[in-house]
C-alpha cells in the first residue's frame, strides 16, 4: 500500500496492491481511494504536526499484524535499479530477450540516495542471482571512488548477501554493485530464466530491483572446455604471486569433443580449429584474442591493468560464432610490494652543552615502518646513510641495535635492520626515547667535550632493498 498526502487539498490517497509482491515492480493498483482529512480534528492547536499509525481490532480470535515501512518521506528517499548486459554480444538485455548458452553476463545494481534528513545506513544487499547463471566476479564501487571485492564463494542458494561498508548520502551516492558471470550451457532445449528480485535493506529504508526475464538458447552437442596448465593436469582456477606489477602470461589448453569427460584430449575430429578467448581483468572486459591451432592458448595480462593486491582474471572460449561456449576459468594474480609505510621527515637533537662529552637521544625517535606484501619467504634489508652534516661539527650520529654494538652513520650505507614478508613491520617500535648505555636501541648523537654551541643539520637517507634469505 502506498499513501500520498496532498497538503494543499488536505487529502490522503491510499493505493492497494500497487506493487508485484514477487518482483517488486510497480503495477496497477487493485483499489485506490482518496479521503478528505479535517486537520482541525487531528491538529486542533495548529502545531503543523500529526501522528499517523495503523491499528486494528479483534474478537476472541486474534493474530499478530505487522506493518513494514519501506520508506518514510523526509527520512531517506532511496531507489535501486539493475541493468543486465550480455557482454559477449555487448547488448543490454530486455525482458523476454534470448541469450546464447554460455554467454558472459553483467548485472549492474545502482543504489541511489535521492534525498532525506538521514544517511541511508547499514545497507544489506540480498542479490538474487538469476537461475542458470554462475558468478565469477563481484565488486561494490562507491561514488567517492572507493571499492571492495565481494567473494562469489559466499553465494548460497543463488543468493549473494553482502553488507555495504559505507552509508550512502547526498555526497557519497550512488553505489554500484557489479556482478559478472556466465549463463550455464544448456543443450537440446531452450531454458526460460525468471526475473530475479533483489532487496537492499538499510536500517531506515529499503528498496529493491528486479532483473528482466530471459531465455537461454540451446547449445550444440559439442563440448568446448578450457583449462589452465597442460592437458594432463589442467585446472579451472589458478593463482600467481608477483613481487611487483609486470606483464603476466597465463597459459593453458582447450578441448573440443562430443563427450563431456574432462579428461578428453584433442578436438574430437576437428583438429586445427582455433577458438576465441574472452578475457576480463578486475571485472573489465578486454579485447578478445584467438587461441591458435594445437589446442593451447596464452593470454598476457598487461602490467597497466594490474593493481597492488589481488587481481581477478577470467577467461572463457567460444567457437563457431558462439555456438559453443566453454565454462569460465579464473586466475588470481596477487601483486605484492616492498615499500616504506612511514618515514619520519625530521629528527631533532636538542641539548645544553656542559663542557663534557655526552650521548644525546632525539626529541623523539623516528617512526620507520616497512610494508611488505610480497609472497611468503621474501626478505628485506634496511640501511641508512648520513650526508651534509657540517664539517666543523665534531660529533657523530650513531645507530645502536641494542646489543652493545655502535654503528656510525656516514655517507656509506649502514645496516639498520632486516626482516621478512609481513603486513607491516615498525622497525623503530623498540627504539629508546632516552640514552642510558650501549644497550639503548635507536639513533643517538655523540658529541665530544669540545663541541661548540650552534645549529647543525644533515640528511639521513633510508634505503630499503630486497635481500637474500
Amino acid at each position: 500500500m502506498t499513501m500520498r498526502w496532498d497538503a494543499t487539498a488536505k487529502t490522503m490517497t491510499y493505493s492497494y496492491n500497487d506493487k508485484d509482491p514477487s518482483t517488486g515492480n510497480a503495477q496497477t493498483p487493485v483499489g485506490t481511494k482518496t479521503v478528505s482529512i479535517d486537520t482541525t480534528k487531528i491538529d486542533p492547536n495548529n502545531t503543523g504536526y500529526a501522528r499517523w499509525g495503523f491499528t486494528g481490532s479483534t474478537g476472541t480470535n486474534w493474530e499478530n499484524n505487522l506493518v513494514i515501512f519501506e520508506q518514510v518521506p523526509g527520512v531517506v528517499n532511496s531507489s535501486a535499479s539493475v541493468t543486465a548486459t550480455d557482454l559477449t554480444t555487448d547488448k543490454v538485455i530486455a525482458a523476454g530477450d534470448t541469450v546464447t548458452s554460455g554467454d558472459q553476463l553483467q548485472l549492474a545494481y545502482k543504489l541511489n540516495y535521492d534525498s532525506g534528513s538521514q544517511d541511508w545506513k547499514d545497507i544489506v544487499a540480498k542479490i538474487a542471482v538469476p537461475n542458470n547463471m554462475t558468478v565469477s566476479y563481484a565488486r561494490v564501487t562507491y561514488a567517492d571512488g572507493k571499492s571492495e571485492l565481494i567473494d562469489p564463494g559466499t553465494i548460497s542458494a543463488q543468493t549473494l548477501k553482502y553488507q555495504l561498508t559505507h552509508d550512502l548520502n547526498g555526497t557519497n551516492a550512488p553505489a554500484t554493485i557489479t556482478i559478472i558471470g556466465n549463463v550455464m550451457g544448456v543443450k537440446n532445449a531452450t531454458t526460460a530464466v525468471a526475473a530475479a528480485k533483489s532487496t537492499f535493506n538499510g536500517s531506515n529504508a529499503l528498496t529493491n530491483a528486479t532483473t528482466p526475464n530471459f531465455t537461454i538458447s540451446a547449445a550444440s552437442n559439442w563440448y568446448l572446455r578450457l583449462f589452465f596448465g597442460t592437458a594432463a593436469n589442467g585446472t579451472k582456477t589458478s593463482q600467481m604471486d608477483l613481487d611487483a606489477v609486470k606483464d603476466t602470461t597465463l597459459t593453458g589448453h582447450f578441448t573440443y569433443s562430443l563427450t563431456s569427460t574432462a579428461s578428453d584430449a584433442g578436438y574430437g575430429g576437428t583438429a586445427g580449429k582455433a577458438v576465441t578467448l574472452r578475457p576480463t581483468v578486475n571485472g573489465q572486459t578486454q579485447t578478445s584474442t584467438t587461441a591458435g591451432d594445437g589446442g593451447t592458448f596464452s593470454y598476457t595480462v598487461p602490467a597497466s591493468l594490474l593493481l597492488p593486491g589481488a587481481n581477478t582474471v577470467t577467461l572463457y572460449a567460444i567457437y563457431n560464432g558462439g555456438t559453443n561456449v566453454s565454462d569460465v576459468i579464473k586466475a588470481t594474480i596477487n601483486v605484492g610490494s616492498l615499500t616504506f609505510s612511514n618515514v619520519t621527515s625530521n629528527i631533532a637533537f636538542n641539548a645544553e652543552l656542559t663542557g663534557t662529552a655526552a650521548t644525546i637521544a632525539p626529541s623523539s625517535q623516528p617512526n620507520i615502518s616497512v610494508a611488505d606484501t610480497r609472497v611468503t619467504g621474501k626478505h628485506w634489508a634496511l640501511s641508512a646513510s648520513l650526508t651534509g652534516l657540517a664539517a666543523s661539527f665534531p660529533g657523530e650520529v650513531v645507530y645502536q641495535p641494542g646489543n652493545g654494538n655502535v654503528t656510525t652513520l656516514s655517507n656509506q650505507d649502514a645496516a639498520i635492520d632486516t626482516g621478512d614478508s609481513a603486513a607491516t613491520t615498525t622497525v623503530s617500535k623498540q627504539w629508546s626515547s632516552t640514552w642510558t648505555d650501549s644497550s639503548s636501541k635507536g639513533l643517538f648523537l655523540k658529541i665530544p667535550s669540545a663541541t661548540t654551541a650552534g645549529n647543525y643539520d644533515g640528511t639521513i637517507t633510508w634505503s630499503l632493498k630486497d635481500a637474500p634469505s
